[in-house]
């Protein structure tokens, strides 16, 4: 593992052991330097499945990998030869989308999981997912239940809805959306001023049913919100996110796979 001359990672990938067959599952966390950070990282890294690959983009002001918690969950990634990488992102304005963006840039395997820096899982959660996963069915996603969502989730009215911690499938279709996404759109999280933001868990809900795949909520598979002070900051219960979002979602469709709309 490189270290500074303090004996911490320095502040760059850091690439540590894993399968040389791949991994099963490529996870993704973007942090903006949240204290639940570390915890997210070792529910990862305690997981019954370690055939997984985690790649961290760090948008926060400074650097998480100065933090001994952080420090430590590597060196326990290490223990448990797990693969986990971590990239800093100066980006402010679209400090969200990028960071999505550089994560896809890394997480270029058929199964990847897009985890908050504040959502942690039961050390069967994986597994559970990747047992559907192994039909080798094209699928949409396979999503958990998140426990302690709180407003994030009205907006659907009880809808079957993607939420954080769920595994989705890409292949060059899903891919070619996801890199136009989020090169283009400027997210509810954004700092940057748009008249029409986007919401990337309305994109997705709405995204793969679009391309009519499969899309699988575990009523049994719970992860939770660790956030318990967390409000909205936005209006979201006014539906105009979920709105915009859903048309981004049919547009893309149009774009790269047209002849899926072409019945509608």
């Amino acid at each position: 593992m490189p270290v500074d001359e303090h004996g911490k990672p320095r502040q760059e990938w850091h690439r540590l052991t894993g399968s040389e067959t791949g991994p099963a599952l490529e996870i993704g966390i973007l942090t903006k330097g949240k204290p639940t950070l570390s915890m997210v990282l070792i529910s990862l890294l305690l997981q019954e499945e370690r055939n997984i690959r985690i790649h961290v983009v760090d948008t926060s002001e400074t650097p998480v990998i100065n933090r001994d918690d952080v420090v430590f969950a590597l060196k326990l990634a290490f223990d448990r030869e797990i693969r986990c990488e971590y990239e800093y992102s100066r980006e402010r304005q679209r400090a969200f989308s990028v960071g999505k963006l550089k994560l896809l840039e890394t997480l270029r395997g058929p199964h990847i999981c897009f985890v908050d820096d504040d959502i942690v899982m039961p050390s069967s959660t994986i597994a559970r997912m990747l047992s559907l996963v192994k039909t080798g069915d094209v699928y949409g996603y396979y999503s958990p239940v998140c426990k302690n969502a709180g407003a994030m989730y009205q907006p659907f009215g009880g809808r079957t809805h993607y939420s954080p911690g769920g595994v989705f499938y890409q292949d060059s279709l899903v891919r070619n959306i996801l890199m136009d996404y989020y090169s283009e759109t400027v997210d509810v999280l954004d700092s940057r001023k748009a008249p029409r933001k986007v919401w990337e868990t309305a994109f997705l809900t709405s995204l793969f049913p679009m391309l009519g795949r499969k899309c699988v909520i575990q009523d049994d598979n719970i992860v939770y919100h660790l956030d318990y002070n967390e409000r909205a900051e936005w209006e979201l219960w006014e539906g105009s996110q979920v709105h915009t979002s859903a048309a981004k979602a049919e547009e893309l469709v149009a774009k790269y796979a047209p002849h899926l709309l072409s019945g509608k």
